[in-house]
């Protein structure tokens, strides 16, 4: 019962057998970036390329090219959230000001967090786009017969500069934009475009649009180069346009967990190939740290490219797994959530309970190896000798001036770490992991409450003193997922949680029975499967699929804002909103088809 697999059709369904919209949905969100080379989507798209600003002006007008409003609401956009709003602004008769920007690769250098222009300066900072035929974009006037010069490429050549683009200017030149949005198409048949500065660019003068401000918009701007061969992870959040918070800090994480439930249910679906791909990503990001070289990894990566471009070299290292963040317009610099750049233990451990599912099915020992690197920094910074043992939540911050270590141990995060380190002792016959796994067990059983029939969350800093304020429904249905032929010693917590943690015909996150939360809920499902509770699994299944939306994916929640009793770093609430989610979607997969991953 221990096993990954106590359903006969792990790994033996195919996209032949039928249409599958949640599996598809799940398949969308990994490729959507990699389909095309997104110069611009969204503002803080996770595929967004060119992502440095290089403004040109004529002698004395800076002020005439204002800074790009790239998140921009006001006006429909062509697709999306957002879209670009540029401006220029003209200069009396006479005076036939110009200026425009160049949506650039720019460089990116030591403490740096938001790059510079590069005019031909730096060498290696070029993005090969070979094989791209054309780029696509869309735009229109604020008024109707604006006339605006479009382009790509350039860069460096006039005047000559040492590292330039590979291919000249290539322009539509000027063109009488219309009050609708309108595609038009650069053809780039025949180029030479191994060496990418410039990727897109406009230009303008006060002279063709008869010395009158001009104000137009851009939208879907994009090199029709697919890439869909790349490791990668998949963003978390389907986010929509709103003034919550949580739609521009979530809008590019690809959180570590999501995707290593992610690959599981892609396995468990029998898409091996994309599997394959983020469970490549996970040993890249462990190994291509822009800071840490000691095998951890980041609760949180950029969605899109997997790997920093050409001229990116934060500390000195290149090649970088690129971490989420926004850019702020306001604070005109960039962002990233702490939470986000941190690591948390159980993270770890999903990561290794994910490359240890696929080295099950694929064979291939860098998947092994990687695994055996997560436990060993588990080991070496988590281990715990305070109270009942176990291991701590683990670190918390950025990386300058140092991250903080969290003190207080997680019943979730041992519990993942028990089946991790268990299985890695089956594979390999190492005594250490045996141990390794006795020691996170014995902790997450202290947190046993035999009067209640529940799991406690965990303890507080302090190692011993018991955190009785959250009771959370996952600790209940994964310690079961968990024990293998011991489960039925505690199976009273699936009983705790439906008197005390469900909402109509779901799960809360915790205790308040504020909403719903529609993974937690899947978790139950999967947990009343494993002990045999089949009738009750196949209810909440039934529930969920009511819940589904017509695009395959699932919510996070069945409402914006619900609680889980728990604080971010920055001491706001942890909040789940309605938002399609790909953790709630992969655990679906999981429990409609059986599927323990413990």
């Amino acid at each position: 019962m221990g096993s990954l697999l106590f359903s006969e059709n792990y790994v033996k369904e195919s996209e032949e057998d039928g249409f599958d919209p949640t599996l598809n949905w799940l398949s969308m969100m990994l490729d959507q970036y990699h389909k095309s080379f997104n110069v611009y989507t969204d503002a803080n798209a996770a595929g967004n390329h060119f992502v440095a600003r290089g403004k040109f002006f004529g002698p004395g007008g800076e002020d005439d090219v204002p800074d790009m409003d790239e998140a921009y609401v006001e006006v429909q956009q062509y697709e999306g959230v957002n879209c670009i709003k540029a401006s220029f602004l003209s200069m009396p008769y006479p005076y036939n000001n110009w200026g425009g920007w160049y949506f650039m690769n720019g460089v990116l250098q030591g403490d740096e967090t938001q790059p510079s222009p590069n005019w031909g300066d730096y060498p290696d900072a070029g993005i090969n786009l070979q094989r791209a035929t054309r780029i696509t974009f869309w735009a229109k006037g604020a008024q109707g017969g604006e006339q605006v010069e479009f382009f790509a490429f350039g860069v460096g050549k006039n005047p000559p500069m040492p590292y330039p683009d590979s291919a000249n200017k290539l322009t539509l030149g000027y063109l009488t934009l219309k009050p609708d949005w309108t595609q038009y198409t650069i053809d780039l048949t025949g180029k030479d475009i191994s060496y990418v500065l410039g990727g897109f660019g406009w230009a303008t003068n006060a002279f063709k649009n008869s010395f009158s401000d001009i104000t137009f918009y851009l939208d879907d701007i994009k090199f029709d180069k697919a890439k869909l061969h790349e490791p990668r992870f998949s963003i978390s959040y389907k986010t929509k346009k709103s003034n919550q918070d949580f739609d521009m800090i979530m809008r590019n994480a690809a959180f570590t967990y999501d995707n290593s439930v992610a690959l599981i249910a892609f396995l468990a679906s029998g898409d091996l190939k994309r599997a394959r791909l983020i469970a490549d990503a996970l040993v890249y990001a462990q190994k291509h740290d822009r800071y840490f070289e000691d095998n951890r990894i980041r609760n949180a990566y950029q969605g899109g490219d997997l790997i920093l471009w050409p001229g990116w070299i934060p500390n000195g290292k290149i090649n970088t797994a690129r971490m989420p963040g926004w850019y702020d317009k306001c604070q005109e610099k960039w962002l990233e959530d702490e939470y986000q750049v941190s690591t948390a233990t159980g993270n770890v451990a999903w990561a290794m309970l994910a490359l240890i599912a696929f080295y099950e099915v694929a064979g291939e020992n860098q998947y092994l190896d990687a695994v055996r690197d997560f436990g060993q920094w588990v080991e070496s910074n988590c281990r715990d000798a305070r109270g009942n043992g176990g291991y701590t939540g683990g670190f918390q911050g950025w990386e300058k001036p140092g991250q903080i270590k969290l003190m207080y141990k997680s019943t979730e995060h041992n519990i993942d770490l028990y089946s991790a380190f268990r299985k890695l002792y089956f594979i390999t016959g190492e005594k250490k992991w045996y141990e390794r796994a006795l020691h996170a067990r014995k902790f997450f059983l202290s947190m046993w409450d035999k009067n209640d029939g529940k799991f406690w969350i965990g303890t507080l800093d302090d190692g011993t003193t018991i955190n009785k304020s959250v009771i959370p429904v996952d600790v209940q249905a994964w310690a079961l997922l968990a024990l293998g032929t011991e489960s039925l010693k505690y199976i009273k917590a699936l009983t705790y949680a439906e008197n005390h943690l469900k909402v109509g015909n779901g799960f809360d996150f915790n205790q308040d029975c504020d909403g719903i939360w529609l993974e937690g809920t899947a978790q139950m499902a999967a947990a009343y499967y494993y002990v045999g509770q089949t009738e009750k699994g196949d209810l909440l299944v039934s529930f969920l699929r009511g819940m589904q939306d017509a695009s395959g994916g699932f919510p996070a929640a069945n409402k914006d804002g619900l609680t889980t009793g728990l604080d971010l770093p920055d001491g706001s609430p942890w909040l789940y909103y309605k938002r399609l989610h790909v953790g709630a979607t992969a655990w679906f997969i999981l429990a409609e088809k059986h599927i323990n991953p413990f």
